[in-house]
């Protein structure tokens, strides 16, 4: 969807070039998002990305939702377990998409979040590009295992819920990275 047209390596060599392209990218994208550097478009951005990943997420949710109950029906006991943690943890993702607490961080709030004290805004931008991709996959990946299932193709079920473990793992530890990023921005007013 976002970067994924071209190798990974070549995107990011890109994007981390010109961070222009990797918010043009994202405001391609994502309804009424126009990112950080204004601090009038700050806190919209910050929701209409929230909003395109629970989306996604919720997408995700309905179709491991579909999924689990196809492996309880299939008797696959060994990957009930397994699906159960993914299936949470798509719920914690969802959960903090859409809890928009900060905690004390003033970046909402300050005219100029880049500078020498500042952050730079393409590595944010980088991360919500890197976080919509992984969600996208993983949100296919759910949907690929859905129509093995339907199709009683059981032989790969223990391996793919393997992997939607792994992905659903990795997509929440990068949400939370850039989510961390924005807690720990604190601009310092001399």
């Amino acid at each position: 969807m976002f970067g994924r047209k071209k190798k990974e390596e070549e995107v990011e060599e890109d994007l981390s070039e010109k961070p222009s392209e990797a918010l043009k990218i994202l405001s391609t994208n994502i309804q009424n998002y126009e990112g950080y550097h204004d601090l009038e478009h700050r806190k919209d951005s910050d929701i209409a990305f929230r909003a395109k990943l629970l989306k996604i997420m919720r997408d995700a949710g309905d179709s491991m939702s579909q999924v689990n109950e196809l492996l309880i029906h299939s008797q696959l006991l060994t990957s009930w377990g397994p699906a159960g943690l993914v299936v949470k943890k798509i719920g914690d993702i969802r959960k903090e998409a859409s809890d928009t607490d900060y905690k004390y961080s003033t970046f909402f709030d300050a005219k100029d979040v880049e500078g020498e004290h500042g952050l730079d805004l393409s590595i944010l931008y980088l991360l919500e590009i890197e976080i919509l991709d992984h969600a996208e996959e993983f949100k296919d990946r759910i949907h690929d295992v859905l129509t093995n299932l339907e199709e009683m193709m059981l032989d790969t079920v223990e391996d793919n819920v393997a992997l939607l473990m792994s992905l659903s793992k990795n997509l929440y530890t990068r949400f939370n990275e850039r989510n961390e990023l924005i807690r720990a921005f604190e601009k310092m007013k001399l």
